[in-house]
């Protein structure tokens, strides 16, 4: 596994120039994150003499919608899926992530993986690896790959490569030296800050929309509210989407842990969020998802504070949600109490 941007840059020119078909894709509802560092890998492939297109499963998210359409950004999306000589995979830490692409993707005879997030099940089955996460964003290595292999970015890609860094470190509440070196090149290169800033910031009364409003009082009307360890307050609920928007409102209204089940038939999604007081007590994000699926049977993982879990479902939806307070009680409470904040971990998801 590569850390280093040059040797990664090296090994990924060797391998990937010429290639006759590449699948570049990403995690589900793909965020700006996903998007700039799908489009960047893109770019890269056409600079190499590569011919690729890009699979987004389950689509892409509204705000990155938005995005596209705003800066004109062209690209080629999957056809049929079969007989890629190689599969790109940017942002994203688990299979069950890749959706409809998945199949085709790990069929290629050439897998690489670009992620900042913890390593998960792809980081075994791919070929060649760049996996950092001590980088703001997916997005901030992709230009950092473009540098090195020695060409720039176009106004419009890299406002997008902008707003991708933007997103992913909380308006750089999670950023280092190196994130502002990034964000001066795309600057250098064009890059329209204003519009970049302004894609990625709430909009006044974006929880306005009658789907989202609905969905967070049935979310609340379902609430468990529990003491976990000490002062913590856990609290998790079952919604049939917008999981990780309520999660986030969960956390900003006072709770600790904040767990959203999103059910499904046989599965479901399960977000994760927690507060910087459950942080100084040991309590990961990563941590948690990562135990719900070692528990639950699935694939779980992500960030210290933000997370999702993939499971397999039996039974009904409150049967479940009554099991995942009881098991993360337990688990917290071993957490606080000193116990390994690893232990019964699967690799990591976002």
């Amino acid at each position: 596994m590569y850390t280093s941007i040059q040797g990664f840059s090296e090994a990924f020119k060797n391998v990937v120039s010429g290639a006759s078909s590449a699948l570049i894709v990403t995690h589900a509802n793909a965020d700006p994150d996903a998007v700039a560092s799908a489009i960047l890998a893109y770019r890269i492939l056409e600079f190499l003499g590569s011919r690729g297109c890009i699979g987004f499963p389950e689509g892409v998210s509204k705000v990155s919608r938005s995005l596209l359409d705003s800066l004109k950004i062209d690209f080629e999306a999957c056809g049929e899926l079969r007989g890629f000589k190689a599969c790109i995979i940017v942002d994203a830490s688990n299979p069950v992530q890749l959706g409809e692409y998945r199949d085709a993707c790990l069929s290629a005879p050439l897998k690489v993986l670009v992620d900042h997030h913890e390593p998960g099940v792809l980081e075994g089955l791919a070929d060649l690896r760049l996996i950092d996460q001590s980088a703001s964003s997916t997005s901030e290595l992709m230009v950092s790959l473009v540098e090195s292999l020695g060409f720039k970015l176009s106004s419009s890609d890299s406002t997008l490569a902008a707003s991708g860094i933007i997103f992913d470190s909380r308006r750089f509440s999670h950023a280092s030296l190196r994130t502002f070196n990034i964000m001066a090149k795309l600057l250098e290169w064009g890059c329209d800050y204003g519009i970049a800033v302004e894609a990625v910031t709430p909009k006044k009364g974006e929880f306005e929309d009658v789907s989202r409003r609905v969905a967070l009082f049935k979310a609340l009307s379902r609430l468990r509210v529990e003491k976990a360890c000490r002062d913590l307050i856990l609290a998790v609920t079952h919604i049939g989407s917008f999981e990780s928007d309520i999660a986030n409102m969960l956390v900003s209204l006072g709770s600790d842990i904040a767990a959203v089940i999103a059910y499904r038939e046989e599965a479901a999604r399960v977000s994760v969020r927690v507060s910087r007081r459950a942080l100084e007590a040991g309590v990961k994000a990563s941590t948690i998802t990562a135990y719900i699926a070692s528990k639950y049977g699935g694939e779980g993982g992500g960030h210290e504070a933000a997370a999702m879990a993939h499971i397999k479902v039996e039974g009904d939806v409150e049967s479940l949600t009554d099991n995942i307070v009881r098991s993360l009680q337990g688990k917290i409470g071993r957490i606080c109490q000193g116990g390994s904040s690893s232990g019964g971990e699967s690799k990591g998801l976002r």
